[in-house]
C-alpha cells in the first residue's frame, strides 16, 4: 500500500478532525508524549489520533509525518486496552548520512500503511484517591517502515513502561513520568541486515490549569538506543511547551519538543544536536473522542 501525494497525511487529519470535532469527555491525555496513571472506566471507549510530525536533520530536506489511529476500552476500572493502526509519510532529499561514499538511506516521497500495535494498561495507584498514582504499560508492535529512513523492513517490538502521577492543588496541578525500555527485532527487506536494538527513554512533564478546560506546561524527553542491547549508539534530549484542551466529550493536545542535545554529534549536521536518527524538530497533535 503506497502513495505518492504528499498531502494525504494533511487530508486524513481534517477529515478525522471534522470527525471528532462533531461530539465528543475523554480519559484526557495532558501530554503529548508523557502518560498518565489513570485508565478508563470499565465500559468506556475512546478514538484516539496522533500526528507527529518531524523536521530538520541539519542538511537536505527531510519532513516525516506519523499518523496514528487508535481504539482504546476499558475492560475494568484498573485495566483498558488499546489497538492502532500506523501510518508513515516521508518526504527526504539529501539528508541521508554518508557511509562509504554512498547515503545510508534513498530520497523518497511517499505514505504508507506502516503497522499496528497493542497494549494493555493496568492502574496499580489512583493518582486521585492514593498519595501517588502508578500504571504499568505493554505494548507489543510490527512495523513494516523504517520510522527514519522509510525503508521496507520486518520489525517486531515489545514495550514495557511505568508511569507516575502525581496530582497538586485539588488536581490543579498534574505532574508525570514515564520510565521506557523497549526491545526491537529488525530486518530490512531491501539488503539482507538483521538488528537487535534496546530503546531506553524517560518522559516527564508538568501540567497547569490555567483556565477552565484549559491546560499549559513542560515537557520533557529523553532518548538513547543501544545496538545489540550493550553498545550505546546514540542519545538525545527533547524539551518544550505543551497545551491542553478538555471539553466535555472530547480533548486536544498540542506538544512541540525541539531537541537541545544529542550525541554522537556530526558537524556537517551540527555541533550540538545528534541529527542522524532524530530531528531537530518534532511536533505532536493528539485529539481524543469519548464514546
Amino acid at each position: 500500500m503506497a502513495f505518492t501525494r504528499p498531502t494525504l497525511a494533511g487530508l486524513l487529519l481534517a477529515s478525522t478532525l471534522s470527525t471528532f470535532l462533531a461530539t465528543a469527555q475523554a480519559d484526557e491525555n495532558l501530554f503529548g508524549y508523557t502518560y498518565g496513571a489513570e485508565t478508563l472506566p470499565q465500559g468506556a471507549s475512546e478514538a484516539y489520533m496522533w500526528l507527529t510530525h518531524r523536521s530538520n536533520k541539519g542538511q537536505g530536506s527531510y519532513t516525516a509525518d506519523d499518523l496514528k489511529f487508535e481504539v482504546e476500552h476499558g475492560f475494568t476500572d484498573r485495566a483498558q486496552g488499546s489497538v492502532y493502526l500506523n501510518f508513515e509519510h516521508h518526504n527526504i532529499a539529501g539528508s541521508a548520512p554518508i557511509e562509504n561514499g554512498e547515503p545510508e538511506y534513498p530520497d523518497r516521497n511517499s505514505t504508507r500503511f506502516s503497522g499496528v500495535q497493542a497494549s494493555f494498561k493496568y492502574n496499580l495507584l489512583s493518582p486521585f484517591k492514593d498519595p501517588i498514582g502508578l500504571a504499568i504499560y505493554i505494548e507489543p508492535g510490527y512495523s513494516r517502515v523504517h520510522k527514519v529512513s522509510g525503508r521496507p523492513q520486518n520489525e517486531k517490538s515489545l514495550e514495557f513502561k511505568l508511569i507516575a502521577q502525581k496530582n497538586f492543588l485539588d488536581d490543579q496541578l498534574v505532574w508525570a513520568f514515564n520510565l521506557t525500555p523497549e526491545l526491537e527485532w529488525r530486518r530490512y527487506t531491501d539488503v539482507p541486515v538483521s538488528e537487535r536494538e534496546l530503546e531506553l527513554e524517560a518522559t516527564t512533564g508538568i501540567s497547569y490549569r490555567f483556565a477552565p478546560k484549559w491546560f499549559a506546561g513542560l515537557e520533557g524527553r529523553y532518548h538513547s538506543e543501544y545496538t545489540n542491547m550493550t553498545y550505546r549508539e546514540h542519545w538525545a534530549l527533547f524539551a518544550g511547551p505543551t497545551l491542553h484542551y478538555g471539553d466535555e466529550k472530547w480533548w486536544a493536545t498540542l506538544t512541540w519538543l525541539p531537541q537541545i542535545k544529542g550525541w554522537p554529534t556530526d558537524p556537517a549536521r551540527s555541533s550540538t544536536l545528534h541529527l542522524d536518527e532524530h530531528e531537530r524538530n518534532e511536533i505532536r497533535l493528539k485529539i481524543g473522542y469519548n464514546f
